[in-house]
């Protein structure tokens, strides 16, 4: 038993070793009998193929058009690449919707050695078609793109109006469309709607309307002409005209704040957006030193003004250094008029000189009146 037990292992051991060798010889034959005809295969099926990429020539010729739009006189770039290496490409145009290509290029250009090409400053005055030709190719080859024009539109608005006034709100559309029409738009709550309609352009593609306001205001106004088979829709800057609404100083209302100073009644205005906020008594002033006439803006503040200045001074003309301030002698403010006391300001109560002077930029608009 143990004998028999013992050579088991011994006999097993010599078939192994015995059939191994054989087995890994065969196995590399087969494998590179298998690898050799993987080879000849792929040869064969590689071959063709090869050929026949190089009998279709160039890779596709591509084209593009920056921007896709223009404004009329703007220009655009036509570029693309697939071309074969120092070929000449042409370029045609024609106006969109036109049937024909015409039969002479508008422009050429050679490819680069990578085969691209360029056609810079391309100027068309009407929506326009574009082909790429390669005619010198194998086989030739082209390409299209659409460059799409808006006119350009101006217009010339007033920056402002009074309530009950009426104004031109004339313009001009490029390339010339006469006999066309233009419509006046006004931006509410972020969106464009129509003021005026049908406004025609005349014989030098120029629009001139009456407009008298309604409503005072704000309003945000563009001139657009729609788009038509030669060109996109176009539209001018937009532009804030102000409708003021009249006040007795006629302060317009684009102001945010605004002070008037009425010399024969001793008085001061504060206005904010044409809206009267506040009036005050004030000294100014004296014979020989009469408050000066005309229109400032505050170039400097300071608090405490100090001495005769009181609690603030706000400076307005650098010129003998006019000021609006407060006043070390508050019982003269309260006399009656005439109150010619200062050397050309305006004195103030001292609370109401803080209450001003918390309210008004440097650069606050002073305009002082007879």
């Amino acid at each position: 038993m143990q004998a028999r037990v013992g050579t088991l292992p011994a006999m097993t051991y010599r078939r192994t070793r015995d059939r191994s060798p054989q087995t890994s010889a065969l196995g590399r034959a087969s494998l590179a009998l298998l690898l050799a005809l993987a080879i000849v295969v792929a040869a064969t099926l590689v071959a063709p193929a090869v050929a026949a990429a190089s009998e279709e020539g160039p890779a596709g010729l591509t084209a593009a058009v920056t921007p896709a739009a223009i404004t009329y006189p703007g220009s655009a770039v036509i570029s693309g690449e697939g071309a074969p290496p120092g070929a000449t490409l042409l370029l045609f145009a024609r106006p969109a919707g036109q049937p024909d290509w015409p039969t002479g290029p508008v422009s050429s250009a050679t490819a680069t050695t990578a085969g691209a090409y360029r056609f810079s400053k391309v100027k068309p005055s009407v929506t326009t078609e574009y082909r790429v030709e390669v005619r010198d190719g194998d086989p030739p080859a082209q390409a299209e793109v659409r460059l799409r024009v808006r006119p350009r539109v101006t217009a010339s608005f007033p920056a402002g109006l009074w309530l009950g006034g009426s104004v031109r709100l004339s313009g001009r559309v490029e390339p010339a469309h006469p006999g066309g029409s233009v419509t006046i738009e006004r931006r509410v709550a972020g969106v464009w709607e129509p003021l005026v309609t049908g406004v025609t352009l005349d014989g030098a593609s120029r629009f001139a309307h009456p407009w008298k306001p309604e409503e005072f205001g704000f309003y945000r106004l563009r001139a657009r002409m729609e788009a038509d088979d030669d060109h996109d829709a176009g539209a001018s800057a937009s532009r804030q005209v102000v409708v003021n609404r009249p006040n007795a100083h006629r302060v317009p209302m684009r102001f945010a704040h605004y002070i008037v100073i009425v010399r024969h009644e001793y008085r001061l205005y504060y206005y904010e957006r044409g809206v009267m906020v506040r009036r005050f008594e004030v000294a100014l002033g004296r014979p020989g030193y009469a408050t000066p006439l005309g229109r400032y803006r505050i170039y400097g503040k300071r608090k405490p003004g100090g001495g005769a200045l009181g609690a603030c001074v706000m400076f307005y003309r650098r010129r003998g250094g006019i000021a609006i301030h407060g006043t070390n002698e508050p019982w003269l403010i309260r006399r009656p008029a005439p109150r010619r006391y200062s050397h050309g300001c305006a004195r103030m109560l001292n609370s109401q000189a803080l209450w001003l002077y918390a309210r008004v930029p440097v650069g606050t608009r002073v305009h002082n009146l007879r």
